[in-house]
């Protein structure tokens, strides 16, 4: 027996979305004689580890094989082979995003594998003989030169020397002798400056303005003295003697200063504004009081966010517990419901949680169960174009074998009035069906995980049903057509359904 395991593989929420959605496991049997027995067993990391998909095959010779699983959680796949030497197998994992690309970072080929090295668990036998030991092998060509090291660190920069001295300013050469100054005129004397109004009034007015004094006689200004004659050495003429000043005007007396005005009462300060709801972006949160609907302020209840988005909005479910006991009804054009992580809606009253009509609406990332077992469906869906992503609805446990639940059902599709659905990436269990698809219903079903229930059940409805997986308790069948339903595709060959559905069992009641 060859055990090969993932280990635990971490797939948390990067923006409210895990990067994988979904694991491909491929399976290669490469010995040509002998038949491989394969078991999958894939487990959820949810604070505990839980057995959710366990499935066994056989592989021939020289056969591959490849499984698809949902994996909306963190995650480790183990792999067991029993029948094949470990060097005859081959394994390989791969993560898938929602829109089916691979996720590198989720991806292990068999050398990455735990266990992949040494796992044949079993009696060894007898150590053969020695061999002859072999000629030498060539001497390989030398490999190539490593990269240059990164460049050491730069060493500190040195002190910096000191300034040198300033050299002395040279001396000012002589000055040249200034020739005779006239006699100065006396300076006539200055007027006397008028009083200053008063100030008035509250905003301080301008007192008037005082008379300007009157301006005093400029004195005579003395006669210039005469440029002494220039001897024959250049001797300095002699300076004339200075006129007397004049006598200073008495100054004018200064007018009062007026008043200063009162200064105005400050105005009162504006209340502070506040965030307009965006009706294409509501927000709901589990015991909020008096919310707008922001996600600063948001509303109470789902209700009270499905009636105030616009058509082509979304309504955002916050993390928390929402108690259900009446109908929320969707029928507005293009609206998406939005779990945020932590979100958990509780069926506590016999009435279906979300009644969807109209096109276009999206029921994406919830976790919706109930506290009895409801002889209702979580879900009815009638009109066009709706999708029902990333979700996981369950029932309470009920005892007994699953044909004598209460019969409560995750999906049902309204008669005659459902075409266009996607179902994906869902996990259903402990319900009496995952979905009934009532007459002419059409869409797809796709990679959803489905296990403890009687299985899909497809009534004269044209579903196609494709990646789908089956965890443990087992169902009682995966897939029914019941009578009335139609013979060709997308239903047969039963064989390539059940083949495309991690090898469904099938109920052909047609």
């Amino acid at each position: 027996m060859a055990v090969l395991s993932t280990g635990p593989i971490e797939n948390n929420p990067v923006n409210g979305t895990r990067p994988t959605q979904s694991v491909t496991v491929k399976i290669e049997n490469k010995d040509v004689a002998s038949t491989a027995t394969v078991t999958i067993q894939g487990y959820m990391l949810n604070g505990s580890r839980t057995l959710y998909a366990n499935e066994t095959f056989t592989l021939a010779p020289n056969d591959v094989a490849t499984k698809n699983y949902y994996s909306n959680f963190s995650f480790d796949f183990v792999i067991i082979f029993t029948g094949v030497s470990t060097g005859n197998l081959a394994a390989s994992l791969w993560g898938k995003s929602s829109t089916g690309a691979l996720v590198t970072a989720h991806r292990l080929v068999t050398s990455e594998l735990v266990g992949s090295e040494a796992s044949v668990i079993g009696v060894t036998g007898a150590t053969g003989a020695t061999g002859t030991t072999g000629a030498n092998g060539l001497t390989g060509a030398t490999g190539l030169t490593g990269g240059t090291g990164a460049t050491g660190v730069t060493g500190a920069t040195g002190l910096t020397g000191a300034t040198g001295v300033t050299g002395g300013t040279g001396a000012t050469g002589a000055t040249g002798a200034n020739g005779a100054t006239g006699a100065t005129g006396l300076t006539g004397a200055t007027g006397v400056t008028g009083e200053t109004g008063p100030s008035g009034g509250p905003e301080g007015a301008t007192g008037a303005t005082g008379a300007t004094g009157t301006t005093g006689v400029t004195g005579v200004t003395g006669a210039t003295g005469a440029t002494g004659t220039t001897g024959a050495t250049g001797a300095t003429g002699v300076t004339g003697a200075t006129g007397t000043t004049g006598a200073t005007g008495a100054t004018g007396f200064a007018g009062a200063t007026g008043a200063t005005g009162v200064t105005g009462a400050t105005g009162v300060t504006g209340a502070t504004g506040t965030v307009l709801p965006d009706p294409f972006q509501v927000y709901v949160q589990a015991g909020a009081v008096g919310g707008n609907g922001t996600q600063a302020s948001p509303f109470a209840t789902i209700q009270q966010g499905v009636t105030a988005v616009s058509p082509n909005g979304t309504v955002y479910i916050m993390g928390g517990t929402y108690a259900i006991t009446a109908n929320i009804g969707i029928n507005k054009a293009g609206v998406t419901i939005k779990g945020f992580p932590n979100t958990l809606i509780i069926l506590q009253a016999a009435v279906i949680v979300f009644t969807v009509t109209g096109s276009g609406v999206t029921i994406d990332g919830l976790t919706i169960t109930s506290d009895n077992p409801y002889a209702v469906e979580f879900i009815q869906v009638a009109g066009t174009n709706h999708t029902i992503i990333n979700n996981v609805i369950y029932g309470p446990p009920q005892a007994g074998p699953s044909s004598g639940w209460v019969v409560n059902r995750g999906l049902v599709s309204a008669a005659n009035n459902m075409t266009n659905l996607i179902m994906r990436n869902n996990v259903f269990y402990s319900l009496r069906q995952p979905a009934y698809f009532n007459q002419n219903a059409t869409g797809e079903v796709i990679n959803n995980i489905v296990y403890n229930t009687r299985g899909f059940v497809n009534d004269r409805a044209v579903m196609v049903f494709s990646g789908n997986a089956w965890g443990s308790p087992v169902n009682a069948v995966d897939i029914a057509l019941l009578v009335g339903t139609i013979t060709g595709p997308p239903f047969d060959p039963l064989t390539d359904l059940s083949a495309n559905n991690s090898t469904a069992t099938i109920q052909d009641s047609r």
